[in-house]
């Protein structure tokens, strides 16, 4: 019998949602002439804002055009703080390595992908995250998501803090490397997937390492698993809705023999 996730659940999202459009309206003139442009009903947008409701594939796809942002807002919260300009060759967060060899880009394709991993501080639970994967110039790169079992702030109930990792993807002859790491954090993670999973070719398993001193409390090595999703809001939303971390029974019995290839506590 699968185990009911506690969290995140669908309001957390909706709130991350809503608080990204309520930033992205602060310079819009006219709710109501925005409803219009996007053909969105003004009523039904309001509960956008306010976290009550999620819009529907359509309407997501609409609001993220206008906007000119992705269906990210539906993982991360937009960050107001203004940053520092970054350095063209190596932002921070951003690994800039020169493989000498280009990416066989059919093997790896560009878009969202979704992946499930062991916790690495809860054991007996399992971790559900999204990632999009795009290429600039020679360059593979990673940008994901995970959404943390913390309070938004001290006392709250709701679960959705967020982080974001990016990094760069390596071929090899048998699978690729993922270098990634929080911007602005020395600490990375090194993953190395092979291609397929068993008989799924849409799928990729592999080992996942955390780049720190051991501690009794947490693990540093994870199997991972990742899925590429297919084009389009419908299955983006659909795989939003699992992230965050759950019991590892709740996890796709297929998932889970892959994931269970790695012991717990390495």
């Amino acid at each position: 019998m699968m185990t009911k996730r506690t969290s995140p659940n669908p309001a957390d999202l909706r709130m991350i949602l809503g608080d990204n459009l309520r930033r992205l309206c602060r310079d819009t003139g006219s709710i109501s002439e925005l409803c219009r442009t996007i053909a969105v009903n003004r009523t039904q947008f309001n509960r956008y804002l306010s976290g009550a409701a999620f819009p529907r594939p359509d309407v997501l796809f609409r609001i993220c055009r206008h906007f000119k942002v992705d269906a990210n807002i539906l993982l991360e919260r937009l960050d107001d703080t203004p940053q520092p300009p970054r350095p063209e060759l190596a932002p921070p967060g951003r690994l800039v390595i020169d493989t000498h060899r280009p990416f066989d880009h059919y093997l790896l394709r560009d878009g969202m992908y979704h992946y499930w991993r062991k916790s690495f501080r809860q054991p007996g639970r399992a971790y559900c995250g999204m990632a999009r994967i795009t290429t600039e110039g020679n360059a593979k790169l990673w940008k994901g998501y995970d959404i943390h079992d913390i309070p938004i702030r001290a006392g709250f109930k709701r679960f959705a803090r967020s982080s974001r990792y990016e990094g760069q993807l390596i071929q090899q002859f048998d699978g690729f490397v993922l270098l990634s790491r929080t911007p602005h954090s020395d600490q990375m993670n090194v993953t190395f997937f092979e291609y397929g999973l068993d008989a799924l070719p849409d799928y990729y398993s592999g080992i996942s390492f955390v780049t720190r001193r051991r501690l009794s409390e947490a693990n540093r090595l994870t199997a991972i698993v990742m899925q590429r999703l297919p084009d389009g809001c419908a299955a983006w939303l659909r795989a939003a809705r699992t992230c965050g971390s759950q019991p590892a029974d709740a996890v796709p019995a297929y998932i889970r023999a892959a994931l269970d290839r790695v012991p717990d506590r390495l």
